[in-house]
This record gives C-alpha cells, sequence and structure tokens, in this order.
C-alpha cells in the first residue's frame, strides 16, 4: 500500500499524545481509540492512531488490511524505517502507523536492547508539527510494547468493561505507572476512564452502575477526583462500523455510542 503521509509543515508544536491502556483484554482499547480518533478528524484536527498491538484491530478496524502493508510500527521500533515512512491515510481521514504479525516477536527482540522502554518515544520525534493528536492502542498485559506506549505519551485513557476484574485489575496498573516514574522519571497524566456496557440488560447497567461508583471511590482514594468517568452504552452499530473499517463517527454519529464519543473527544479538546 502507499504510504499517504508527506510532510507539509514547519511548525514544531507537539501534539497531544494518549495511550489507551489496561492490563485486561476485552475492555475496549482499540474500540475507544478508534473512535476518539474518528470524532477529532470531524473536528478539522489532524490525528495519527499508533497500533502497538500484535493483533491488528486498530489496523483492521480502519479498513486497512495488513497484508497490504510494506512496513509497520515494528520497523519503527527496531530502526528499519523512521515512523513518517510507515504512515497511512486511511478512508476516514484518520492517519495510521499500522501494526503487523512481527510484533508478536517484538518481546523478545527488545529484550536485548538498551532502553528498551523508551523505542517508541524516541522515534516520535519526526511527527512533530504534523499531528495535533497522536493516540496510542497498546496491547494488554505488562508488555515491553504496553510499556512503551505509556512512556511515548504524557496522558493515559483507561477503558474498561463492567466486570469486577477490569476494576481489579486497576491496582496492578496503578502499580505499574508508580514503577515508571520512580525507575524512568516518567510522569503520566490519567486524562479519564471509560466505563463500557458490555449488553443492553438491565442487570448489565446496574452493573455498571456499581463498577463506576468503585471507581469513583478509587479516585478518591488516589487524590485525583477530578478525573471523569464517561459510559459508553452498549451499541451493536459499533461492531458494525468495525466491520466497514470506519469510526462510529462516520459510520452512525448521532447513535448513542456515537454522541457518547464526541462528548468524549470534545472533553480531551477542551481539556488541551
Amino acid at each position: 500500500m502507499k504510504n499517504m503521509f508527506t510532510k507539509t509543515s514547519t511548525d514544531t508544536k507537539k501534539p497531544m499524545s494518549i495511550a489507551f491502556v489496561h492490563h485486561k483484554g476485552g475492555t475496549g482499547k482499540t474500540t475507544s481509540c478508534l473512535n476518539i480518533a474518528g470524532w477529532f478528524t470531524k473536528m478539522n484536527k489532524k490525528v495519527l492512531v499508533i497500533d502497538l498491538d500484535p493483533q491488528g484491530n486498530a489496523t483492521s478496524g480502519l479498513g486497512i488490511d495488513r497484508k497490504t502493508v510494506d512496513f509497520s510500527i515494528y520497523d519503527v521500533l527496531f530502526g528499519q524505517k523512521n515512523i513518517e515512512e510507515t504512515i497511512l491515510e486511511t478512508s476516514s481521514k484518520i492517519y495510521l502507523a499500522p501494526s503487523s504479525l512481527d510484533l508478536l516477536a517484538a518481546e523478545t527482540h527488545m529484550a536485548g536492547q538498551a532502553n528498551n522502554t523508551a523505542l517508541l518515544r524516541q522515534n516520535l520525534a519526526g511527527i512533530t508539527g504534523h499531528f495535533d493528536y497522536v493516540l496510542i492502542d497498546v496491547p494488554p498485559g505488562s508488555t515491553l510494547l504496553m510499556i512503551n506506549g505509556i512512556v511515548a505519551s504524557e496522558n493515559i485513557i483507561i477503558p474498561l468493561d463492567s466486570g469486577i476484574f477490569a476494576y481489579e485489575t486497576l491496582a496492578t496498573l496503578k502499580s505499574l505507572v508508580i514503577e515508571l516514574n520512580k525507575e524512568l522519571g516518567v510522569e503520566i497524566n490519567l486524562l479519564m476512564m471509560l466505563l463500557r456496557e458490555t449488553s443492553i440488560s438491565v442487570l448489565d447497567k446496574y452493573q455498571a452502575w456499581e463498577i463506576k461508583k468503585l471507581l469513583k471511590e478509587f479516585l478518591s482514594e488516589n487524590n485525583m477526583p477530578q478525573v471523569k468517568i464517561f459510559t459508553i452504552p452498549f451499541s451493536r452499530k459499533i461492531c458494525r462500523a468495525q466491520m466497514k473499517g470506519m469510526p462510529i463517527s462516520h459510520y452512525a454519529p448521532f447513535s448513542d455510542a456515537g454522541r457518547t464519543y464526541r462528548r468524549i473527544a470534545k472533553e480531551i479538546v477542551n481539556s488541551g
């Protein structure tokens, strides 16, 4: 596939960087990353999504077949390409640094590299001045890929599902962030939490409400009562949008989920 990224600006403004982070899989990291990115483009913002997950869901969710990709974020991490050489423009006008199956071996290769927690951050200098936002979709688990996504970002968004396990894993994530600050001096701002409903049932909505109460307690206990929690309503239209390779902002912007993600995107824009 042709690289659609070209340098057109001499501006040196640093983009706002946000990693979507959770140890647990299935919390909606990729979904939220893409849908927020979609609304940014609707607001005339230039946004880059970096797909750090070997599963490549952010790549396929933007309509890109990984088999057609010449170069990926893997090539960037290991010095084979500059990040600007990998970036593609998708049909929804979101720019993408795609994933590839090569990322499955990234952990092994990273283990022997010096400064292996900052490989992504070191490679982002080439895009300064070209984007308003850089959104990083990180894989679950305490992996070097996940840590690279956090270290490369000034902000994190924590997506959760309405199950108790996603909530309980927050303590592990908190410990990781504290350790990164202690060992590397990395300071991370928790921008918001996104709580995803997993069905339309009254029982699930009640459980999401209960989890939201626990999240408020968690934030209060950690001196972050100002951090907002958004509840993402269950929507089959999100799944259909992903099958079409586009964010909800482009597929069903006036759906409940579409309007919720629009409010979230506006909140982020206003916070900057």
